[in-house]
């Protein structure tokens, strides 16, 4: 199955639902699409729900998955990934961090949405 998604957008933030089996080129993909939306729709926010994503990627691919953040999301004010509890890795997230970008993973929409908010 291919990834899917469900976009939704308020005043605070732009939220995008993803489904599916991922690869991390679909990962990196997925990346590219969120920068192109949110640029398009002015937004500086981004909750991403990858409560339905499947994968299976190594410890490396996580890292590159965090590389390829900084590399392209610079635009981005704040992503907050939110992840089905018991996934919760936040390897991609932590590089990102430490590389000057604000991504954060969480098992819990409503504190997602409350740190994209502050």
């Amino acid at each position: 199955m291919l990834l899917s998604f469900n976009v939704h957008e308020n005043a605070a933030f732009l939220h995008c639902e993803t489904a599916g089996k991922a690869t991390l080129q679909d990962m990196l993909a997925s990346v590219d699409f969120i920068k192109s939306l949110a640029a398009g729709r002015r937004h500086r926010r981004v909750l991403m729900d990858m409560r339905a994503v499947e994968h299976d990627l190594p410890f490396t691919e996580h890292l590159q998955l965090g590389s390829y953040l900084v590399d392209h999301l610079s635009d981005i004010e704040r992503l907050a990934s939110v992840v089905r509890p018991g996934r919760l890795v936040g390897v991609a997230a932590k590089v990102a961090q430490k590389l000057g970008v604000e991504v954060r993973t969480f098992d819990d929409q409503a504190e997602a949405e409350r740190w994209l908010t502050s």
